[in-house]
């Protein structure tokens, strides 16, 4: 015979409170999917108080993202009304009397160690994920969207293409108060970094520009279906919608691998060998040299280690490795996407702009500490 909890579980369908996937049952006193079910299971006699989350209690659990923190996953469970008391008896019990065989803790190897980070490399992860998400042109880009909604369907259709040349700009003026606002970049030196993003804005900007799009609802807009192709061509595009597609979904390693792209001596995988000495120097120089390319490599290589490091932590050394792997894979993919962009009009300009508007900033400022 059923119990009354079984009974409770065969009620219908609908959304899970915890992480927001379809397909959810009444388990455990409270809406939820069956992999929210089983992670309160086992999770059950997990102790809050002995564990913390590594950023503030203030994780957004939905379904992509629900596996990378246990503790607010749990105090989700715990504040829709999920409830201890309603798991089989048997199941506690077992669970009890495993933690009472347990005399000696094993040292964790992979996943879910803390340790393998340094608490300065904590502290470097705390700041670049605020400098992001503080520098976030989100906001304004759906600003944009809304208001080409609000006019009527002609007039949209004819703005498509300006629209999201305005979206573009948004999105690499965004990139430069984060690069600025990241302190191994200050400590530069004013040519270097000039050189930092007349190199690597462009590459840079637009593998920012996909997880920017899916969160802003770009993807979904005609300004993007329409003004994407009309300004980069409809090969680009496709090629470029292809490889966004395989792109990394968790945001905190997006936002890791950010200053891992930017402190790189060059993202330019191809380039034209027809441009002339003095087209070239208009879109940067790209045979000159770094005034200290070890210490680029070195800040380079710190941000690797805590990317790598934070990938162990969250997924266990083997799973790690394919990931970042796999993200290395779609960059250099995309990279030969940004390299043809360069040959488009409207996007040569508006990295110009950019590129002539650092510099001029920096310069000045240089000149008011002499």
């Amino acid at each position: 015979m059923d119990s009354p909890v079984d009974k409770e579980e065969s009620r219908l369908t609908s959304i899970c409170q915890v992480c927001g996937s379809d397909g959810a049952l009444v388990h455990y006193g409270a809406v939820c999917c069956v992999s929210c079910k089983m992670f309160f299971r086992r999770n059950v006699q997990y102790d809050l108080n002995a564990h913390r989350c590594s950023f503030n209690e203030k994780c957004d659990i939905n379904i992509n993202s629900r596996r990378a923190c246990r503790y607010c996953r749990l105090q989700k469970c715990i504040a829709v009304n999920m409830q201890r008391e309603l798991i089989r008896a048997p199941h506690c019990r077992r669970h009890q009397s495993q933690n009472k065989c347990l005399l000696v803790k094993p040292i964790e190897s992979g996943a879910n160690n803390r340790s393998l980070l340094t608490d300065d490399q904590w502290t470097r992860i705390s700041n670049v994920i605020n400098a992001y998400d503080t520098k976030s042109p989100v906001e304004n880009i759906r600003h944009l969207l809304s208001t080409q909604l609000q006019q009527p369907a002609k007039i949209r259709l004819k703005k498509d293409k300006s629209i999201f040349i305005d979206i573009l700009v948004s999105l690499y003026r965004s990139m430069l108060p984060f690069i600025e606002s990241l302190p191994e970049y200050q400590d530069l030196s004013v040519n270097d970094r000039c050189e930092l993003i007349d190199r690597n804005l462009s590459c840079v900007g637009a593998y920012n520009g996909i997880p920017i799009f899916r969160n802003a609802g770009v993807t979904l807009s005609s300004a993007f279906t329409c003004g994407f192709p009309s300004v980069y061509g409809s090969s680009l595009a496709e090629d470029s919608i292809r490889i966004a597609q395989r792109l990394e979904h968790d945001m905190t390693i997006i936002k890791l691998f950010m200053p891992v792209l930017l402190f790189s001596t060059t993202h330019h995988v191809n380039y034209s060998k027809s441009i002339s000495k003095t087209d070239s120097s208009s879109i940067g120089d790209h045979n000159s040299v770094f005034f200290n390319s070890i210490h680029l490599f070195c800040i380079q290589n710190m941000y690797v280690e805590i990317l790598f490091k934070y990938l162990i932590y969250r997924f266990g050394y083997e799973t790690a490795s394919l990931r970042f792997a796999t993200l290395l894979k779609n960059f250099l993919d995309q990279s030969m996407c940004i390299s043809r962009s360069g040959e488009v009009q409207e996007h040569k300009e508006l990295m110009q702009s950019l590129v002539r508007q650092t510099e001029t900033t920096l310069t000045l400022e240089a000149d008011s500490m002499d």
